[in-house]
């Protein structure tokens, strides 16, 4: 998994926010559900794969990190508010 220029590795957490917050990567959430959007990022390269269904409507290539997990490599954009 890529983010902006540096490597980490998904850690087999139940969800790819779970893996970056082990891995003290700053991303933001706010529900942990699929609900609110907060956790919104932009997926530049890869697949994941739904854990639930989620509530907002989002972009192409938008994903929610608290309700996903990676199935191929990925590369994401975490936006900076």
């Amino acid at each position: 998994m890529k983010v902006g220029n540096n490597t980490f590795y998904y850690q087999y957490e139940p969800s790819l926010l779970d893996s970056l917050e082990a891995q003290e990567i700053q991303a933001p959430y706010n529900c942990r559900a699929g609900y609110c959007g907060r956790c919104k990022v932009r997926l530049l390269t890869g697949e994941v794969k739904y854990l639930d269904e989620g509530m907002v409507d989002l972009k192409e290539e938008e994903i929610l990190t608290c309700i996903c997990v990676p199935k191929t490599h990925i590369e994401i954009e975490i936006p900076e508010d």
